[in-house]
């Protein structure tokens, strides 16, 4: 209660002194700027209007450093609620105010602030990238609160991506020098990014400890938004706990501050942290109702990782409960969103490569346009001065021109045949990238169009694989050995379909999707298809067999094929990506699921195309059911 009088009696105070016209225009503008940035953190909207005040006043006294306040003001009212178009938008406006002012801490201040709306939209790299100026930034200025801020961000940065040990040591030193500066709001941030940490790391005592500590912080200096997070941080680690009341306690504490700050983001991840905490507890109707709730907000502000945290937590409720329809309606809705922010971070990085190129080439024009100027004057200087001297002196000036050009226009020569090297690095760099995503035929398309239309193939043949008892191996072996597995079985297959000129759909999971017969119907068949599946066969087989000899656990496989009608393209705005679509999909995955492990099951439609072959032996095994396709003729293949 002091310290609500207290912050009270200040407001007052900055109140006054703003509607004092009788003082300097400084002073007023301190005190609009202080009054602003501490009502931005309780009322974002009431925030955002006294920073427009502040705004107008600093432009009409030409202040630029107040714009550059107000401007901050705003995007973080704008992050708060969840409207981080708007916030870049105003963060674009304090670095122009920045650099007009030749404020470098000022800039990288701004670079580190666009960091964290990159990071909250799910833009990695583009975040990676502004905080990496801001350190070079603060390096060169031994700035050390901008040194701790920014490697609070990159702590942040590592977190979004499972990397605990690199974020504790970007965090530590966060910490280690807000103590050595005694900023306590610092110091708190930082404390809350090590409980986050540690708890993920699983040493969920000292993340309590850390937590609380936080939290006492934040609410001596008055911040609510982080008081909210700090109670959502003890509900989560409460819950894992096993501490249900005092999770719903403070899950419930963060629900209150968060909707009246109306901050989307983190009301969306409470609702996400409270279904968890009720699955946990059995109680899976209130876990659908909460995780739904989160969903449906998420949705609204178009944020992409709460979407896919309140689809996860739908999709388990729903299958712990026995709906398997919403469950799989759900992982189909999680798997669609985690596609969307790989391939965004994916795209960012090739649109960064394409710039990069296009201005490297720009550089070059620039260059040859000042070489032919430079040359032109060069030639009219060389006729002026024969109208005026002897022809000897002309002879022997224009002599020494001509070796000075020869020499500068070498020297011009070998800079662009080093740029154009570089340049043609990148742009193989970036072509490459862009066909890890696309097939190069759409890729193409693309880049001459800037749009590529989705195309129906009559007949294309589709692949599915399956990995059997993933869930055991899973158990039995580490996250990192887990991966690195799937990696090597995955690169196996990638290298057999490439050779057979397939093309890779995706991965899902533990599963590999690939179609014959598009982007180029002739350069595939389904005979390529079934010739490749045998290979990947044989090709898990023998892994399978050198890490039995080895002790190790390994996979085995189903595969299923056919063959059909697709419409295949590049859909939607944010999910940019190569797909396929249709009846022949849904049809291949079934003939995947109905197949037997170590075999090929095939189609009757396959079966048809690739039955004349020599090279293949086939066991019909007549009319077999599949799921929501009814009994379907279905055969094994082998070789001959």
């Amino acid at each position: 209660m002091l310290v609500a009088n207290t912050l009270l009696a200040q407001g007052d105070s900055l109140w006054k002194a703003w509607n004092n016209t009788a003082l300097p225009d400084s002073s007023r503008l301190q005190a609009i700027q202080t009054l602003a940035w501490k009502t931005v953190f309780e009322k974002p909207d009431s925030g955002m209007k006294l920073a427009d005040a502040q705004l107008a006043f600093a432009l009409k006294v030409k202040d630029g450093r107040a714009r550059y306040e107000a401007y901050t003001t705003m995007a973080v009212g704008s992050s708060m609620k969840s409207d981080y178009k708007a916030s870049l938008e105003y963060l674009e406006q304090c670095l122009a105010v920045a650099q007009e002012l030749d404020d470098p801490k000022r800039v990288a201040n701004a670079y580190r602030n666009m960091s964290n709306v990159h990071k909250n939209t799910g833009d990695l790299p583009q975040a990676l990238a502004m905080c990496q100026k801001a350190l070079v930034i603060n390096e060169q200025l031994g700035n050390k609160t901008g040194l701790a801020d920014t490697y609070n961000t990159i702590g942040n940065l590592y977190t979004e991506q499972d990397e605990w040990g690199k974020a504790l040591e970007n965090y530590e030193r966060s910490r280690a020098l807000y103590e050595e500066l005694n900023d306590q709001k610092g110091k708190a941030q930082a404390t809350q990014n090590l409980g986050a940490t540690h708890l993920e790391m699983g040493e969920r005592t000292k993340a309590v400890e850390e937590f609380l500590q936080s939290l006492d912080l934040y609410r001596t200096l008055g911040r609510r938004l982080e008081t909210g997070m700090a109670y959502n941080n003890l509900g989560r680690a409460y819950s894992q706990m096993g501490r249900p009341l005092e999770a719903h306690a403070s899950l419930d504490s963060a629900r209150a501050i968060f909707t009246v700050l109306g901050s989307k983001r983190q009301l969306a991840r409470t609702h996400y942290y409270t279904g968890e905490l009720l699955r946990d507890q059995g109680r899976m109707r209130e876990a659908i109702a909460a995780c739904n709730e989160g969903l449906s907000i998420a949705k609204t502000s178009d944020l992409l990782q709460q979407q896919k945290e309140c689809s996860e937590c739908l999709m388990l409720a729903f299958e712990a409960s026995g709906d398997l329809a919403s469950a799989f309606r759900a992982q189909k809705a999680f798997v669609s969103i985690s596609d969307s922010l790989e391939n965004m971070n994916n795209n960012k990085e090739v649109m960064r490569l394409e710039l990069q190129h296009a201005f490297q080439q720009q550089q070059i024009a620039d260059s040859l346009v000042q070489a032919r100027e430079q040359f032109a004057k060069d030639l009219s200087y060389q006729q002026e001065l024969s109208r005026g001297k002897e022809q000897r002196n002309w002879i022997l000036f224009s002599a020494l021109g001509v070796l000075l050009l020869a020499g500068g226009l070498f020297g011009r020569l070998r800079y662009i045949r080093r740029s154009r090297a570089l340049i043609q690095k990148e742009k193989d760099r970036s072509d490459d990238l862009l066909h890890n995503i696309l097939p190069k035929e759409v890729a193409a398309e693309l880049k001459a169009k800037g749009s590529a239309e989705a195309r129906a193939f009559a007949n294309a043949t589709v692949l599915f694989t399956d990995f059997k008892g993933f869930t055991q191996l899973a158990e039995q072996l580490s996250a990192a050995d887990l991966v690195a597995e799937i990696d090597h079985c995955f690169k196996g297959l990638d290298a057999i379909v490439e050779h057979h000129r397939i093309e890779k759909i995706k991965t899902i999971g533990d599963a590999y999707m690939a179609a014959a017969g598009l982007p180029d119907p002739n350069a595939s068949s389904a005979k390529d298809m079934v010739f490749a599946a045998l290979e990947m066969q044989e090709f898990i087989q023998r892994r399978r067999t050198d890490r039995l000899s080895a002790g190790l656990p390994a996979f085995e496989m189903r595969v299923g094929i056919h063959s059909g009608p697709v419409i295949a393209g590049i859909v939607g705005v944010k999910k940019f990506a190569y797909d396929i679509w249709g009846d022949t999909v849904n049809t291949a995955a079934r003939m995947e699921s109905s197949g037997e492990i170590g075999r090929i099951n095939i189609s009757a439609t396959t079966y048809a195309q690739v039955k004349e072959f020599a090279g293949f032996r086939f066991e019909p095994r007549g009319m077999v059911g599949a799921k929501n396709k009814g009994d379907m003729e279905m055969y094994f293949v082998s070789r001959a």
